[in-house]
């Protein structure tokens, strides 16, 4: 067991064989009661709207499906999303009157944490969240988001 998981509580897998843009709604949905089931609400909003990007990336990007694992840890939660596309993601600027493209640099933004992991076959994207206990801890000590690539 890595150190990364040492304080894992619960485990939530949600297998995506087919992704279309109606199951988001549901998606989300699911997100919120697991997250109820945990005693964790205080993170729906943030993890539904990270959720959203990063599976809407996989419809986007990748066009097959993926999966989704929710971690429960002591001082919040852990997302992530996995794909059978080996291209990462693009954390940057968009131009001014592009239509997309802002959807992971605003993300990383918001949750300070965000991390790309090349798997055997695709790529896991995903980021934590935490309580603002912890936060003020570890999250206000001014470094920028970036997605970081390891294999």
């Amino acid at each position: 067991m890595s150190a990364a998981t040492v304080d894992q509580l619960g485990e939530f897998r949600l297998v995506l064989p087919t992704l279309r843009p109606e199951a988001m709604r549901h998606v989300r949905e699911i997100v919120r009661a697991q997250l109820r089931m945990w005693c964790k609400s205080e993170f729906s909003d943030m993890a539904e709207l990270g959720v959203s990007e990063l599976l809407t990336n996989v419809l986007l990007h990748t066009g097959g499906g993926g999966e989704l694992l929710l971690r429960e840890t002591a001082d919040g939660i852990r997302v992530g999303v996995t794909d059978f596309d080996v291209r990462l993601p693009l954390v940057r600027e968009s131009k001014q009157d592009a239509t997309g493209g802002r959807g992971l640099l605003l993300l990383s933004r918001l949750v300070g944490n965000l991390e790309t992991e090349l798997l055997p076959h695709g790529k896991e994207v995903r980021f934590s969240l935490h309580s603002a206990a912890h936060e003020g801890a570890s999250a206000s000590e001014g470094a920028p988001a970036e997605a970081a690539a390891s294999g």
